[in-house]
């Protein structure tokens, strides 16, 4: 294998898959980045076995030299690309005795290799369901849930993200079973189409990120992705090319992302959604957010405990202690409607849910021992559910 080409062309279609590369994991070579080059593309494989990214790089004339296939270090060959000068032509050849010669300029780098032949690959859905939906919106729904997913837990499906069909809807729910996080979005299906499928949470985080870099290339302009789910896995193939003046974007450039889906039934979230709610607080985000901060700096380090009692008035009181008989008591104003009532929460949990909303927050109770219900105000598409705790 023989290939001459430019740095900045490289560097950027390994920067979208590395990640999903695993020097850790058992097979040693899941800790290698495949590459595969034709006369006119550079495939460039990472995986995990649980998540897969393939770039595809349209070449530019003469710039693949002999047709072949390797598998090389991740984090060597992007350190490599990384660190040499802006616009430096890079060489990349490959001979019988396992080794990869890279050149550019004065630089030489000589890096082990493993037969591509070896390196195993998830395979192609079957049985998909496409899922039609602009970026702008799934980036929202994957941001603004993925908080609460578990992150480690013998309740293997809530380490990922539910994402459901149903009545011409996209839902997207993640929950650790002390809060939820829900996401909702209208999309173009047939009317009877009923599906659910489990992403895992590595999964989840891999395609947040490569959303937001296509939000970055895109800038103000936006694109619809087509969600391929099958049987055992999702698909997705998202364009990194170029961007003309009217905002298309080509396919000079393209990522294709594939992920396990967890074979394993999500709890029925609807159970835990609060049904009837007597008492509303809606309170400024921002102000919320400081006071929560200052009180929380003297409560209990393992549990976080926080105590809210809200009057009659609209007054709510935040309190926290900790072992060594600190205290912190900070008075926030809101507009109440409903009975008095004091609720314990982990402050952290509160702070995730405040950190993905703007402007006034509306907290919607029932009982001390009760679920509470949080959305921002005017917002019904996008639902958090904090259990309480005992302090």
């Amino acid at each position: 294998m023989q290939l001459s080409i430019n740095r900045e062309l490289l560097l950027k279609a390994i920067n979208l898959i590395a990640k999903a590369a695993d020097k850790r994991h058992n097979m040693v070579i899941l800790g290698n980045i495949k590459l595969k080059l034709t006369q006119t593309h550079l495939y460039m494989t990472a995986s995990d076995l649980e998540v897969e990214l393939m770039s595809k790089l349209a070449l530019p004339e003469g710039a693949c030299l002999e047709e072949g296939s390797i598998t090389l270090p991740s984090d060597k060959l992007r350190d490599i690309c990384k660190l040499l000068p802006s616009n430096a032509q890079i060489n990349l050849t490959t001979s019988d005795n396992s080794r990869c010669l890279i050149t550019s300029d004065k630089s030489k780098f000589t890096l082990g290799t493993l037969p591509s032949a070896d390196y195993p690959t998830l395979g192609e859905p079957e049985n998909i369901t496409p899922l039609t939906i602009n970026r702008a919106q799934l980036s929202d729904m994957i941001s603004k849930t993925q908080f609460a997913m578990a992150i480690q837990d013998v309740r293997y499906y809530l380490t990922g993200m539910l994402f459901e069909v149903s009545q011409r809807l996209l839902t997207t729910v993640a929950t650790d079973g002390h809060r939820l996080a829900l996401s909702k979005s209208a999309i173009e299906v047939d009317d009877d189409l009923n599906m659910q499928a489990i992403l895992p949470r590595k999964a989840v985080v891999e395609l947040d990120r490569l959303l937001n870099e296509l939000g970055k290339l895109l800038n103000d302009n936006d694109n619809p992705i087509t969600l391929k789910f099958g049987r055992e896995f999702l698909q997705v193939v998202l364009p990194f090319g170029n961007v003309d003046s009217t905002g298309v974007i080509d396919d000079s450039l393209q990522v294709t992302f594939t992920a396990r889906l967890i074979d394993g039934k999500f709890p029925d979230y609807r159970r835990v959604m609060p049904s009837s709610s007597d008492k509303q607080a809606l309170i400024n985000k921002e102000q919320m957010t400081e006071v929560l901060r200052r009180v929380s700096i003297l409560s209990n380090e393992k549990s976080r405990g926080v105590i809210l009692n809200f009057d009659a008035e609209g007054m709510i009181e935040l309190r926290a202690n900790n072992a060594e008989q600190d205290e912190a008591v900070e008075k926030l104003q809101s507009q109440y409607s409903g009975d008095p009532i004091e609720l314990s929460f982990n402050a952290q949990y509160l702070q995730d849910v405040l950190d993905v909303l703007e402007g006034n927050v509306v907290l919607q109770m029932s009982q001390a021992n009760a679920s509470t219900l949080l959305n921002q105000h005017g917002d019904e598409l996008h639902q958090y559910v904090v259990m309480p705790m005992r302090i």
